[in-house]
């Protein structure tokens, strides 16, 4: 929302403010009040970049705060609700531990009488020995089996939250595989980590301790109260004041804190969004000297997370000193009614020193109870990030035709075959059985029209017809559109208007996993994953065998580089493919793709990170490679496209010029002007 309809929303609320009706007595509402006072916050001569800079702010502010805390709770327990027999066994584990500790404390009072009566000389001196050695006898045997009981009720919920963090992080990932690419596109790599590294972790920190502690708390400052009040009701009268002004300390301080975790998380995932996204790209930092620039800009990112965390434990911190000062005075208050009733006679000295203890202990409970809610609210804050992710909608497939393989059995009918041999086909459920369409590779594009972002359109009418067996190139300047309408053949991105057949079928009625089985596609950005370089090649076809990988690697001109590597096809690939060069890698997920054996092949720039004696190598395996098959290919070198069956020339989305290699040359317009040097591509 722009600067100006915020001032007139603002304007409006204020003047139905000031004009509305108002009885005799009656307040203005409170919503007219905060409208008039947003009004005042504006300022008269704000210039466009103060304007920018107060939007930004007001939107992080927004964002700052929790959604819906309520839901986030619900969706957060209902993990853990699966476990709720053992919640149900710790739950009482920790009421039994705690009764037990706090009714423990309790036998110090005949033992405080034992010391009474032998002093006074009411009782021998043995006797009062011999009841003191009884009494912490049971209180010793009461601590031991809290503590037994503590330490089981500990290792069960390790169990639980380590178990209900896997399931969060395994639904978190398993979703994350069946979102479209724009949710990627919107987000860093690493904010997206942040979800299963810090998230998460705030999220474990509430399940492993906060829940036993809450329990634990409750019970605990319930019955030190109750047994103060049992000792003295007319002390404990005293403490009742304190105590609510430990409750207003409390929901003070968290209600100031639970917008701040929230952006604590937040400046932690930009700051993780930042290193990921460097730390990639460190070689291109270090060749343009630009570690000062990108010290600075980190420490940027830094500084406001410091700022943020400080600021919520500084808000936070203020708990402990606040309940420390009311906790000590109303101590002080309750050792001087105390001192003056056992003066008086109203009560003994070893009820009063047993009272005193406990005086000195019920605010521990009540500042561990304010201790879960902060970690609550964060641990929330974390989970309702999680959620939000959980909730983006995945890609939508409305496809019905599946990709199978057909051969004929020995009676010479045509049947779906269970392994990979058999020829592809579509196969299409109707409603008096199963049709089957041959895959050829036939790709029709009519009247295609795409925008990234509506009202900006990408490619305009787009109109391009590709038959089996046939190759064909884009050409054209970056940002025309090239990439893109591969993109839209395999369905990475819906088209706003027109329609794609593949032999025939509306691209759209093909199940998405099925549509991608069909077609090889190699990028221009290479990608090699963890592992070997076998398994690397194997990934376009999971099933592939030891001569299959070889096979393709020797099509892509791969084997003669990786046979001269000390291990082989069994080296490891290091991250981000460091151990090999650009080229090679390339070379590499090009035998993926010869290994998938797909009827469609898709080259984005294929060549693009090689040399020229490695493109001429790569070039020859590709005719193996293409042979048969319907091919796509983006290529900045217009070296590799001139025995391509039909050239599109592209212009900001639009086809200028279409034909082959000799026509295009002889027409004399753009491509030729590219071919020639007369006209660089930008």
């Amino acid at each position: 929302m722009n600067t100006d309809s915020k001032a007139s929303e603002v304007k409006q609320e204020a003047i139905e403010a000031v004009t509305e009706e108002k009885k005799p007595g009656e307040k203005k509402p409170k919503k007219k009040k905060l409208a008039v006072k947003a009004k005042k916050k504006i300022p008269e001569n704000e210039t466009e970049e103060e304007r920018k800079e107060r939007e930004k702010k007001e939107e992080k502010k927004k964002k700052a705060k929790p959604k819906d805390i309520k839901a986030a709770t619900k969706r957060l327990f209902a993990y853990i609700a699966k476990y709720k027999i053992l919640l149900v066994i710790v739950a009482v584990l920790v009421v039994f531990t705690t009764v037990t500790s706090v009714i423990a404390s309790l036998f110090m009072m005949p033992v405080y009488q034992a010391i009474e009566d032998a002093l006074e000389g009411t009782v021998d001196a043995p006797s009062a020995f011999k009841e003191i050695v009884k009494w912490l006898l049971v209180m010793a045997a009461c601590y031991i089996v809290s503590a037994a009981c503590n330490l089981v009720y500990t290792r069960i919920m390790l169990h639980v939250s380590t178990h209900t963090l896997k399931n969060m992080r395994r639904d978190l990932f398993n979703h994350i595989q069946t979102l479209p690419l724009e949710f990627f596109d919107k987000r860093k790599t690493g904010e997206i980590m942040s979800h299963f590294t810090n998230d998460v972790s705030k999220v474990s920190d509430l399940v492993s301790n906060n829940f036993p502690t809450l329990i634990s708390s409750s019970i605990q400052a319930v019955l030190t109260i109750g047994i103060m009040i049992a000792m003295s009701w007319k002390l404990t009268l005293t403490i009742t004041v304190a105590i609510v002004l430990m409750f207003a300390v409390v929901m003070l301080i968290t209600s100031k804190c639970s917008p701040l975790f929230k952006k604590q998380q937040k400046a932690i995932a930009e700051c993780n969004g930042y290193i990921e996204e460097y730390i990639k790209g460190i070689k291109v930092v270090k060749l343009f000297s630009r570690e000062a620039n990108t010290k600075a800009q980190f420490s940027e990112l830094n500084e406001n997370y410091r700022k943020t965390g400080v600021k919520a434990n500084i808000i936070g911190g203020f708990m402990g000193p606040l309940m420390s000062m009311i906790t000590r005075v109303n101590y002080a208050i309750v050792v001087f009614l105390g001192a003056f009733l056992v003066i008086n006679g109203s009560m003994d000295v070893p009820v009063l020193v047993t009272y005193l203890d406990k005086s000195k202990s019920y605010a521990s409970p009540i500042a561990s109870l304010a201790g879960c809610y902060s970690s609550l609210v964060a641990a929330l804050a974390g989970a309702e990030r999680i959620f939000e992710v959980l909730d983006t909608d995945p890609e939508t497939d409305e496809g019905i035709a599946t990709l199978v393989r057909l051969i004929k059995n020995a009676t010479g009918e045509t049947v779906e075959a269970n392994g990979n041999e058999g020829e592809f086909a579509w196969k299409i459920p109707e409603e008096d059985g199963e049709r089957y369409i041959p895959l050829k590779g036939n790709i029709e594009l009519k009247d295609v029209t795409f925008s990234y972002v509506e009202g900006t359109e990408v490619l305009k009418n787009i109109d391009i017809n590709a038959k089996e067996g046939e190759k064909i190139a884009f050409v054209g300047s970056t940002g025309a559109g090239k990439t893109t309408i591969t993109n839209l053949i395999n369905r990475f991105y819906e088209i706003d208007k027109g329609e794609i057949l593949y032999d025939g079928i509306p691209v759209k009625d093909i199940k998405k996993d099925d549509l991608r089985r069909s077609m090889a596609m190699v990028l221009q950005d290479t990608k090699l994953f963890s592992g070997t370089i076998k398994d690397n090649i194997r990934y376009g076809k999971l099933d592939a065998t030891d001569e299959e990988i070889i096979a393709a690697a020797k099509l892509s001109n791969a084997h003669y580089f990786i046979e001269k590597l000390p291990e082989g096809y069994e080296t490891k690939i290091k991250p981000d493919a460091t151990n090999i060069s650009v080229g090679q890698a390339q070379l590499i997920n090009i035998a993926r793709a010869a290994v998938a054996g797909a009827p469609l092949l898709i080259l984005d720039e294929a060549t693009s990170s090689v040399d020229t004696r490695t493109e001429r190598l790569i070039e020859i395996g590709m005719d193996k490679l293409m042979d048969n098959k319907t091919v796509f290919v983006i290529a900045h070198r217009l070296s590799t496209v001139r025995n391509s069956d039909n050239i599109v020339v592209l212009e900001k989305g639009e086809i200028i010029e279409e034909g082959n290699h000799q026509k295009l040359i002889d027409d004399g317009g753009k491509y030729y002007q590219l071919y020639t040097g007369s006209f660089e591509m930008e």
